[in-house]
């Protein structure tokens, strides 16, 4: 038996994903339908969260966290 996801999540950062689908106010579809996602932050997805949970944008930009970034 699997453990539940939190939809809400990122599943590559834990981070909240701004998903458009989980929020049932939402008048717009999630932004996730018309971004433009990095295939590498994609492949990074574990392949028990697949189509499960959206990745954030900045996972989807395939950005990380830097401290020395400006």
């Amino acid at each position: 038996m699997s453990e539940p996801v939190d939809s809400s999540r990122c599943p590559l950062c834990g981070q909240p994903n701004q998903c458009g689908e989980c929020n049932p106010s939402a008048a717009q579809p999630c932004w996730c339908f018309s971004a433009d996602i990095a295939d590498d932050a994609l492949e990074r997805v574990p392949a028990a969260l697949r189509n499960r949970a959206c990745i954030c944008p900045r996972c989807a930009r395939s950005e990380t966290a830097n401290p020395d970034a400006p």
